[in-house]
């Protein structure tokens, strides 16, 4: 076990956040950290090279934060427990079908490990048998449910879901800080400036594609980059929609969506296109949800940012034709590709192996899928398949009016902007993920949207936890219960 330079920041941080850390300063450096997620806050070389990401590392400390016997929030934790019980059964079959699943079909069902032995082909597969992946996908898992409670704890607290708006528009420009400086540094001294944090042992792939620079910032390769930029970009997008913080969320939403659209990633592009399908959908089934004038700036904005690339093709008259290159590239011919067909193969390997193990899955980490949903389907089956449908009903909550557009109250518009982006920021993992354990932000977002549209009131040292009026912006973040 290896400590890097980023678990050493992040215990300098955590212990503060520990000894004297605010609602405020846990979610943030929750958030923050879920950025890092091809980084390493420890190296675990003897598990074959895997390693602890800095959010599953933050986790420690904001769960002895939580436990703390002064700190105010455990009187939450059974309330927690409660809410987010479907991810809770989730995780734990996950846990226990890891370490039985491998040892039940060992040997009798072949698959594509999640990583591969020294001179396998891309279709090659081996026999099933136990490894550190299975391991690896379990403590994950495990961090995936510390997330969902840790989120609700702290959405629960005073100025709580203030606190994390606060910390979604904090990481939106750290990420699009850290692309833009990809972008300028690319190919000169300065790249090492990002290449540090690039420490968790992912080997990099396609930095370029048709002549276009592929945007990457702190993580290992483009998709990733757009997949945690889009959950960024929906959250933004979200509370903009329901006019929260409207001017810093509508800025951060449209830096990041031109960020998403010059990124190459063809894991942005169908993600895009799945939430302007989404946002059709709402407008014609909740036309008046939406404040006035959000669908008209919406369509504005769209045409502006057509109106810059078309300008940019005039003025670079090779452009056009790259531009057509990428675009074939990344979305028609992808299927033709060698890693079309890989990803094809790897997605199918999750049906074929909920078949063979009666639907009862192989274990989480068993083998490499592209798709998060049939990762989920061959690794946990019928179970993990069920429970995580339905913690997404629960946090979506389809028949909630804040879910489709602005609710009565500032506190229930941002529990539905979150449980709406938490549920569309899997579109990335569904088409691009390598195996069943959910965004980090996905958690994050899910918890906080379950707690703040939570209507209970749980007892704290003899005494009833009163819930303070939502404002914004916030007032001075104070974590002490008043005297009544």
């Amino acid at each position: 076990m290896e400590l890097t330079f980023i678990g050493l920041i992040q215990i300098a941080i955590g212990t503060l956040i520990v000894l004297v850390g605010s609602v405020r300063s846990a979610v943030i450096f929750l958030v923050v950290s879920a950025l890092f997620d091809g980084s390493a806050a420890i190296a675990l070389p003897e598990l074959g090279g895997s390693s602890i990401p800095p959010v599953q590392f933050a986790l420690l400390f904001t769960t002895l934060r939580i436990i703390a016997p002064r700190g105010g929030y455990l009187g939450y934790l059974p309330a927690a427990i409660a809410e987010n019980k479907w991810i809770v059964f989730f995780a734990i079959y996950g846990v226990v079908a890891a370490y039985l699943a491998p040892r039940m079909f060992g040997t009798s069902i072949e698959v594509f490990p999640m990583r591969p032995e020294l001179g396998m082909g891309p279709f090659d597969t081996i026999p099933l048998v136990p490894s550190p992946q299975n391991l690896t996908a379990a403590f994950y898992l495990i961090g995936t449910l510390l997330l969902a409670i840790s989120s609700y704890i702290f959405c629960r607290m005073p100025q709580g879901g203030a606190a994390l708006v606060a910390a979604l528009l904090i990481a939106s420009w750290l990420h699009i800080a850290t692309g833009v400086i990809d972008l300028a540094t690319r190919g000169t001294a300065a790249e090492v400036i990002l290449s540090i944090f690039r420490n968790g042992g992912y080997t990099p792939l396609d930095l370029s594609i048709s002549g276009f620079i592929r945007i990457r910032g702190v993580l290992p390769e483009t998709s990733s980059y757009a997949g945690l930029g889009f959950a960024l970009f929906v959250a933004n997008a979200e509370l903009w929609y329901r006019s929260i913080r409207s001017r810093t969320t509508g800025l951060a939403a449209s830096a990041l969506a031109l960020l998403l659209v010059l990124s190459t990633a063809s894991t942005a592009y169908v993600a895009l296109a799945a939430y302007v399908l989404f946002l059709v959908f709402r407008a014609m089934l909740f036309p008046g949800a939406a404040p006035r004038g959000k669908l008209l700036r919406a369509t504005y904005l769209a045409a502006a940012i057509g109106f810059l690339i078309a300008l940019l093709m005039a003025l670079v008259p090779r452009l056009p034709f790259a531009v057509y290159e990428l675009v074939l590239d990344m979305t028609v011919a992808k299927p033709a590709t060698d890693s079309g067909q890989q990803r094809l193969f790897w997605a199918l390997q999750g049906w074929d192996t909920f078949l063979a193990s009666y639907g009862l899955g192989i274990g989480p980490g068993s083998f490499r899928s592209s798709s998060m949903l049939t990762a989920i389907l061959g690794s946990m089956g019928v179970v993990g398949a069920v429970t995580f449908v339905m913690y997404c009903k629960k946090v979506f909550a389809a028949s909630r009016q804040s879910t489709w557009g602005e609710a009565a109250s500032p506190l229930l518009s941002v529990s539905g902007a979150l449980g709406t982006a938490a549920l569309i920021c899997l579109v990335p993992a569904a088409i691009a993920s390598p195996h069943a354990v959910p965004p980090a932000l996905f958690s994050i977002m899910a918890g906080a949207a379950i707690a703040l549209r939570s209507e209970m009131v749980l007892p704290t040292r003899n005494e009833a936890m009163p819930r303070r009026p939502f404002r914004w912006p916030p007032e001075r973040p104070s974590e002490e219960v008043p005297a009544e």
